[in-house]
């Protein structure tokens, strides 16, 4: 298979294929529970076809297809990205779902919202050229004479025992390598079966549901400086080619008016929320779950009543924050989680004395289907370590067998609670060991 990016002219036929693959695409399990992301491949197929790369701009497809307002500012509103990343996810679940290579594969690839159209390679034309060769080397070797005949008769005989010990001789370790392979097959496919029934028995609630999972994800109080002021900011500091990516300098003494700071919410998430996404992502992905991704202020609480649902993030959630306040262990104040069962009871994250976090705590929940509510799992860390750190721990099987141990009885059937104490260093989580359970 080969890829070659189109242009406007491509003939009819051409054209006819990629129509054809994507109503195939549309149709898939993955993309016909979500109409945006089929609003937005369509649209995107369609003006790459036509060549009118103008209308395939951030800004502009924002108000497309999205509906934003002539105003509207992708720095600030970033559903665009949030969905093309959905879309780019959906288009490689459904292309890992088939059995064969399809006839065009659509593709859109990261920080370009242009399609590129894969196309089939002939299948018959290579295993032609492979036989071609085949001929060329058979017609290369010379046929047998009558002299060669008669040369290969006269050997002693003496030579023909030491030819079958040569050859067998090869054929025992062939066959002790195939034996071993068999044998580590064998290994593999039982580990393989143990670590899918390990993910399932945390998992299956949710991926049971007929229902697209909803991956809920928390985005951080982050402060953005006006358009107007960072480019003032930029000519006074020759930071003219640098975008928006530098940090201006404030005087104690500027008052926050004169800053032109302005909150970005719901427009930035932390990289280990970002890494925790991706991991859930690949747990559902191996299931071949379908799934859709939303910011807190995309999601509403019918929605969650109705779609098993991932909340990603602790105080970065207000989802969680909301739906977890009557749990038995919860987030509190700043920095601490709490026993309300056992009123005292607290795990409290300290600051460290420089920039460098050395722990973080999480709570890990899963409440099962109940009063025609779906099945739901809430990543809650205070830290965005603390979130990536339980993530791992309930999509890694080799984590999984502590938390068996850990909850006890039939753990499978109910709902649990988990509190974990993360060690980080060096700005990466490093070990995670529970420190409290609670199953009902």
């Amino acid at each position: 298979m080969h890829g070659e990016e189109q242009s406007p002219g491509l003939s009819p036929v051409q054209r006819e294929r990629v129509m054809r693959a994507l109503d195939e695409v549309m149709q898939s399990g993955p993309m016909r529970t979500t109409l945006q992301c089929q609003t937005l491949l369509q649209y995107i197929v369609e003006h790459t076809l036509s060549g009118e790369t103008s209308l395939l701009r951030e800004r502009v497809i924002g108000k497309e297809v999205f509906g934003r307002r002539p105003d509207y500012e992708p720095g600030e509103d970033p559903v665009v990205r949030i969905r093309a990343a959905d879309l780019r996810k959906r288009l490689a679940l459904y292309y890992q779902s088939l059995s064969s290579t399809p006839d065009v594969r659509i593709d859109v690839p990261s920080g370009s919202y242009r399609a590129n159209f894969i196309w089939k390679e002939s299948e018959v034309e290579t295993a032609v050229s492979a036989l071609a060769g085949q001929e060329l080397q058979l017609a290369a070797a010379p046929p047998a004479t009558a002299s060669t005949s008669e040369v290969a008769a006269v050997h002693p005989l003496e030579s023909a025992p030491r030819l079958d010990r040569k050859v067998h001789l090869t054929i025992v370790p062939i066959a002790i390598a195939v034996l071993f392979l068999l044998a580590a097959l064998s290994v593999a496919l039982f580990l393989h079966g143990k670590n899918d029934r390990m993910l399932r028995a945390v998992w299956g609630p949710l991926l049971d549901s007929p229902k697209p999972i909803l991956i809920s994800i928390g985005s951080n109080a982050v402060y953005r400086v006006s358009d107007d002021k960072a480019d003032e900011y930029s000519r006074e500091n020759h930071l003219e080619n640098s975008g928006m990516e530098f940090f201006p300098h404030f005087s104690s003494t500027q008052t926050y008016g004169s800053t032109g700071l302005q909150p970005a919410e719901n427009s930035f998430v932390a990289l280990g929320d970002v890494a925790t996404v991706s991991e859930v992502v690949a747990t559902l992905a191996h299931f071949s779950k379908t799934f859709q991704e939303r910011f807190p202020n995309d999601i509403s609480f019918a929605e969650v009543r109705s779609n098993p649902t991932v909340l990603i993030g602790g105080f970065n959630n207000s989802m969680t924050r909301e739906l977890s306040r009557n749990l038995r262990f919860v987030l509190a104040a700043r920095n601490r989680i709490e026993d309300r069962n056992q009123p005292g009871k607290v795990w409290e994250l300290h600051a460290s004395t420089d920039s460098h976090d050395t722990e973080d705590y999480a709570i890990v929940t899963r409440i099962l289907r109940h009063d025609e509510v779906e099945p739901m799992i809430i990543v809650a860390g205070m830290g965005q370590y603390g979130t990536l750190a339980a993530t791992d721990f309930i999509c890694q099987p080799k984590s999984l067998d502590e938390l068996s141990r850990s909850l006890g009885g039939d753990w499978q059937k109910q709902n649990f609670q988990m509190v974990l104490r993360i060690k980080v260093i060096d700005f990466k989580p490093v070990s995670t060991s529970i420190i409290a359970t609670y199953v009902w």
